[in-house]
């Protein structure tokens, strides 16, 4: 963490009381020179994540959900260490895709649905809707939009399915 992070802002984070605040805050940090493929501030794109869930916890899970992948060296432990509860980090881990390239998307997939973490699917099915989202896509390069495609729609459609079967795609 203290490669990310110096000891006053260490110290900020974790006098935030409000985990959303505290989440939005530590991303800030983290993810301030990270662009999407697009080339816009990553940010939005843990924003909107977030603000398409229902949960509270879940919506600051949403915010952290790619700080353990997309930042290098930052732990689940660092997590626990500025505040967040365990809820919110054990779901940031079953959407954290920590065995890439060895398992297919589909295997990571399986992997989040087989733990039957309800909040934890709905994040990555938020994420998921995200990515492929017209408006996103269309400021991608063709090849680009093709592959993302490729890659995300399967397993969506799995997510989606997955949700809908237990009557909780939108709560």
């Amino acid at each position: 963490m203290k490669n990310y992070l110096n000891t006053k802002e260490i110290k900020e984070i974790k006098k935030i009381s409000d985990l959303y605040d505290k989440a939005y805050k530590l991303v800030e940090i983290l993810f301030v020179d990270h662009y999407d493929k697009a080339g816009q501030p990553y940010i939005n794109h843990l924003l909107r994540v977030s603000q398409k869930l229902k949960n509270t916890e879940t919506k600051v899970a949403g915010l952290l959900h790619d700080t353990i992948e997309d930042i290098k060296g930052f732990t689940l432990n660092d997590l626990l260490e500025l505040g967040f509860t365990e809820n919110i980090v054990e779901i940031v881990n079953i959407v954290t895709r920590k065995d890439y390239p060895k398992t297919t998307y589909h295997e990571y997939i399986t992997k989040i649905l087989s733990n039957n973490n309800l909040e934890a699917i709905k994040l990555k099915y938020s994420d998921m809707t995200d990515n492929l989202d017209p408006e996103r896509l269309d400021k991608l390069k063709q090849e680009e939009q093709t592959r993302l495609l490729k890659k995300y729609t399967l397993e969506l459609d799995r997510i989606k399915n997955y949700l809908q079967e237990r009557n909780c795609l939108y709560e």
